[in-house]
C-alpha cells in the first residue's frame, strides 16, 4: 500500500486483517500456560536466515481464531539487527523508531535501569536479533517445540541462547497478587469493551490504523509496501523480583506499628502491601473495597469497574503513590476527568507477561529469608510507539519521584528506587510514611522488537529486490 493511500486506512481491523495479525495482539493464550522465549543472534548468511524465517512463518498463529491449531502457538519478533541479518535494506530499517534502533540497552538512563553490563541478555555481549515465543498446553509439548525452533535456528547458522521458561502461578505474580487485570480494549474480534475495560484507538497498539491523535503512527515501508501495517512493537524485559525483600520489609514495618499484637501486625502487613500495589492480593481494587480484601470485587465484571475522582481523589483509599494508580491514572491524571482520560488513552499498552521461577514459601518471605533461586516476571508489552507507550509510562509515571505532586516517591514496585525513597499512605488523623523503600524489582535484560504481520514476515523472508 502506498503511503498516500494510508490516509484512508480503516479505524479498526477487518476480518481479513485478523488473519494477518500475530495472535498475541488479541490473546494472551491463557489456555496455553507453558511459555518459552527463545532468543537468537542470526548468522552471517542472509539466505539461510531468510529460509529459516520462511519456514517458521508457516507456524505462526494469527489472530483469526478459526486458524488456531489444537495445540501450540508460535509468535516471531525481530530486532533491527535481525532485519539486517535477513538482508532487509537499511532504508527500511531506518524507518523504525529511534528507540527501537538504539535498543533497550542504550536506553538505561532514560528508563532508570541498572547498567546493561549487569544484564543476563540483551546487552552488547548478548545481542538479540530474534525472539521466538512459544505457548504450549503442557510442559512436554513446550520442550518439543523449543527443540524444534532451536534446531531450525541453528541449522540457519544462528547462535541460540538458553530458552527462558515461564512458571504458571495460577494468574498471580511472585509477590502474590493477581496479575494482568487491567488491559485496554482493542477493537477487533470483540466489538465492545468487556469487564470494565476502556477502549483505545487501534493505532495506539497496531500500525496502519489511526491513533488517539487521529493520525497514523509512523511505520516502516519497503518501497511502496507498508511492511508496518498490522504489526506492532514488542518490549521484553526480564525482571527479577526480591520477594523476601518485599515482604520482609513490610513485615518489619507492620510489627513496629503493632508490636504487641501479632494478629494485628499480620493484618497490617497485608494492608500495607495492598496500599503499595493498589489492589488486594485477590485483585480487588482498594478504591472499591478499602478496608478488607473482598473477592466479590475481584470478579471480571468488577475489578476494573472504577475511577478515582468520584470517591478517592486524594488517595485516602488507594494512595497516589501506588503502582495501580501510577501505571494507569485513569481519570485522576490531572484536570477534569475527561482531560485525564484523554491523556491516559495516549499512553496505554497491552501486557502479555508471564512469571518465571518457583514461588518462595510464604513463611520464608515474611521472615525475609530468600532461598537464592531466581524468580521474577517476563514483562512484555505491545504498542505502536515504544516512546509514547512503555518508555513514557516507565519514565514519567513509574520512575518519576515527583509524580502528581509527590516528592522523592518513585513507584514502590516498579519505580527503580535506590532504597532511599519513601512511600506516603494518606490516613486520618495522620498520614503514614514508609521510609527506605527497597528496590524489589531489578532488570536482568531485555530488548525492543518489531512484531510484524504475517505479510511482512513473508516479505522479509523473500529475496530482496
Amino acid at each position: 500500500m502506498a503511503r498516500e493511500a494510508l490516509t484512508h486506512a480503516p479505524a479498526e481491523p477487518r476480518e481479513a486483517d485478523l488473519a494477518d495479525i500475530q495472535g498475541m495482539v488479541y490473546s494472551g493464550f491463557a489456555d496455553h500456560p507453558y511459555a518459552a522465549y527463545v532468543f537468537a543472534r542470526l548468522g552471517t548468511n542472509p539466505k539461510l536466515s531468510r529460509a529459516w524465517l520462511a519456514s517458521v512463518r508457516t507456524r505462526v498463529t494469527s489472530a483469526a481464531r478459526e486458524t488456531y491449531q489444537p495445540h501450540g502457538r508460535v509468535q516471531v519478533a525481530l530486532a533491527p539487527g535481525g532485519l539486517r541479518a535477513l538482508g532487509v535494506p537499511d532504508l527500511v530499517i531506518d524507518d523504525l523508531p529511534q528507540e527501537a534502533k538504539l535498543g533497550m540497552h542504550e536506553r538505561t538512563r532514560t528508563l532508570g535501569d541498572p547498567p546493561a553490563s549487569t544484564w543476563e541478555l540483551g546487552n552488547e555481549d548478548t545481542p538479540l536479533d530474534v525472539l521466538v515465543i512459544i505457548f504450549a498446553r503442557d510442559e512436554a509439548t513446550r520442550d518439543q517445540m523449543i527443540d524444534r525452533e532451536r534446531s531450525a535456528l541453528e541449522t540457519a547458522g544462528a547462535h541460540v541462547y538458553p530458552a527462558e521458561l515461564s512458571q504458571d502461578l495460577g494468574g498471580r505474580e511472585h509477590f502474590g497478587f493477581a496479575d494482568g487485570l487491567s488491559q485496554p480494549h482493542l477493537p477487533g474480534p470483540h466489538r465492545e469493551p468487556r469487564n470494565g475495560g476502556t477502549a483505545v484507538a487501534t493505532g495506539e497498539i497496531l500500525l496502519g490504523y489511526k491513533n488517539a491523535y487521529n493520525a497514523l503512527p509512523h511505520a516502516p515501508h519497503w518501497g511502496d509496501i507498508d511492511v508496518g501495517r498490522n504489526g506492532t512493537y514488542l518490549v521484553f524485559r526480564k525482571l527479577a523480583q526480591d520477594v523476601a525483600g518485599f515482604w520482609g520489609w513490610l513485615d518489619k514495618h507492620a510489627r513496629d506499628l503493632a508490636p504487641r499484637d501479632p494478629a494485628a501486625a499480620a493484618d497490617l502487613r497485608e494492608l500495607l502491601a495492598a496500599k503499595l500495589v493498589g489492589r488486594w492480593r485477590s485483585g480487588a481494587p482498594l478504591t472499591l473495597t478499602p478496608d478488607r480484601d473482598d473477592p466479590g470485587f475481584a470478579t471480571p465484571e468488577m475489578r476494573n469497574n472504577f475511577e478515582f475522582l468520584p470517591t478517592d481523589a486524594d488517595g485516602m483509599r488507594c494512595p497516589i503513590t501506588s503502582h495501580v494508580r501510577r501505571a494507569n491514572p485513569r481519570d485522576a491524571r490531572g484536570g477534569s476527568a475527561q482531560d485525564s482520560d484523554d491523556v491516559v488513552s495516549r499512553h496505554r499498552i497491552l501486557r502479555r507477561g508471564r512469571s518465571y521461577g518457583a514461588p518462595l514459601d510464604d513463611a520464608a518471605a515474611r521472615a525475609g529469608r530468600d532461598d537464592g533461586k531466581p524468580r521474577g516476571l517476563y514483562f512484555i508489552s505491545l504498542q505502536a510507539s515504544i516512546a509514547r507507550g512503555f518508555e513514557f509510562i516507565q519514565q514519567t509515571w513509574l520512575s518519576a519521584p515527583g509524580f502528581h505532586g509527590l516528592h522523592a516517591e518513585p513507584d514502590p514496585i516498579m519505580g527503580n528506587g535506590d532504597g532511599s525513597s519513601h512511600a506516603t499512605i494518606p490516613a486520618q488523623p495522620l498520614r503514614l510514611r514508609l521510609r527506605n523503600v527497597p528496590r524489589v524489582v531489578t532488570v536482568r535484560g531485555g530488548g525492543y522488537f518489531f512484531l510484524p504481520s504475517l505479510t511482512a514476515l513473508e516479505r522479509f523472508s523473500a529475496e530482496p529486490t
